[in-house]
């Protein structure tokens, strides 16, 4: 359902929607879509922390387990083909390299219990270097950090930020972005096409109130800013606001209801994207160590942006000019969706699925766009002295405004790592990226990547090196 209409007054909607998606932000504490497994909103299916048991997030943990404070760091051996730099080769197509080198690294992760809340961080840097292509050599940086406290009885209040920076779209620590969304947000740069630098930061609060012993309210907001280097490739700057009711039907199940708003505008590229949205939930724990969400809704979409139109052939005769661009104000509906299971066997062990639709900012070419995504991850370390871990994820791409443009990719990874001594392991990690063709992309590509190394660090869990 969509329609478009274009006007010299179309300037004053404009101004009208930025007054809108000003006081709405201020009316939601101005920011997100929280982390799977957060408090609220539309990740957050099992009400707020405050009626759990969990720590409102996953980041710092190893296998759904808190581990404490620790630190990691190694050298590793890498071999990438399919590198796509944002550049023509000589024979005038999409960059396409194929290099090897060394890849050195460090970073701390972990999660600690307060007296009335936790903590958990997770970061890893770091530095690569191919002697023969040197346009990919350079700094992977990722920061997540995650705390609550309570702060009554009945209230909670949570902070989580994350903020990255990369030149690779595939095969580096971020990939835990897209396998794992607890250390991210579908804000984040899950479906970049480039190994272009990339700057990300995001910042969520979350505030909640048990209201008695089965219903709760949460608020939360979120705001994220996205650059990209390159002449062409958009950047983004954006706000969401969520606001939710949960009623505990019983010690295992809960259901819940809210409205979302977020606000998209572009950089190098005119245009601003705004969504309003209503959705449904209903999770239920299975046992002490499972749990599954789903959740339903719609949003309704406003963007205003740019579009070529034809001119009379009698006016382009006498001006010269066949075309001009004009400013257009369109809107649609969508429908949203989410599933995710979670499943810890042990400390040590554990699977989780996630899926659904959601509406997000693009990826530097699509402005606005409609994302299909469905992914699962996997660890274990019950065999002894090895570790194992894997992870596949699949999304499309299409845009909700201007040019139809779809892209679809699937990547998966499969690391494991062998304790050599009490501090010392062997990693060794094999990914995949590819790239399908669609009636409106003809761009294809599978890209491969190793990397064997050695890792210290003092915990005795699988360590991934990429």
């Amino acid at each position: 359902m969509q329609s478009e209409r274009s006007s010299s007054g179309l300037a004053g909607i404009g101004n009208a929607m930025k007054q809108k998606v000003l006081l709405l932000s201020l009316a939601g504490l101005i920011p997100l879509y929280p982390q799977m497994g957060g408090g609220g909103g539309m990740g957050g299916f099992g009400g707020p922390a405050v009626l759990g048991s969990g720590a409102g997030s996953a980041t710092g943990q190893r296998g759904g387990a808190d581990m404490g404070i620790s630190f990691f760091g190694g050298v590793a051996a890498a071999y990438d083909n399919g590198l796509t730099g944002f550049a023509l080769d000589s024979n005038g197509k999409i960059n396409n390299s194929i290099a090897a080198g060394v890849d050195g690294f460090a970073g701390v992760y972990g999660s600690k219990r307060l007296r009335r809340g936790s903590f958990g961080i997770n970061y890893s840097g770091h530095y690569r270097n191919y002697p023969s292509q040197g346009a990919f050599n350079g700094t992977d940086q990722t920061l997540g950090l995650f705390t609550n406290r309570q702060l009554t009885k009945r209230s909670t209040l949570s902070f989580f930020v994350s903020a990255m920076t990369t030149n690779r779209a595939f095969g580096n620590s971020f990939a835990s972005f897209s396998i794992d969304p607890t250390l991210g947000s579908i804000f984040g740069p899950t479906a970049e096409i480039f190994d272009n630098r990339v700057y990300f930061a995001n910042g969520n609060l979350n505030y909640s109130y048990q209201k008695s012993a089965r219903l709760s309210v949460s608020i939360s907001g979120d705001g994220f800013i996205m650059r990209r280097t390159g002449q062409v490739l958009f950047g983004t700057n954006g706000t969401s606001t969520n606001a939710m009711v949960s009623y505990r039907l019983s010690r295992r199940q809960t259901i819940s209801a809210g409205h979302q708003f977020f606000m998209f505008n572009f950089t190098r590229n005119f245009g601003d994207s705004y969504g309003n949205g209503a959705f449904g939930g209903y999770s239920i724990q299975l046992g002490k160590r499972a749990q599954v969400s789903l959740q339903g809704g719609f949003l309704r979409l406003e963007s205003l942006g740019l579009t070529t139109t034809a001119i009379d052939p009698v006016i382009a005769a006498l001006i010269g000019v066949s075309s001009v661009q004009e400013v257009f104000y369109s809107t649609s509906i969508m429908p949203t969706a989410q599933v995710s299971i979670s499943y810890r066997v042990n400390r040590l062990h554990s699977f989780g699925f996630n899926g659904g639709i959601a509406a997000t900012p693009g990826n530097g070419i699509i402005n606005t766009a409609r994302s299909t995504f469905a992914g699962s991850n996997y660890t274990y370390s019950g065999i002894r002295n090895w570790g194992l871990g894997g992870g596949v994820q699949y999304m499309k791409m299409a845009s909700l405004i201007g040019p139809n443009q779809i892209f679809e990719t699937v990547q998966s990874s499969v690391n494991t790592s062998r304790k050599l001594t009490n501090q010392i392991f062997f990693t060794l990690m094999a990914g995949n990226r590819k790239f399908l063709g669609t009636s409106t992309s003809g761009f294809k590509r599978n890209s491969y990547q190793v990397s064997a190394g050695f890792t210290w660090s003092p915990r005795q869990i699988p360590i991934s090196i990429r």
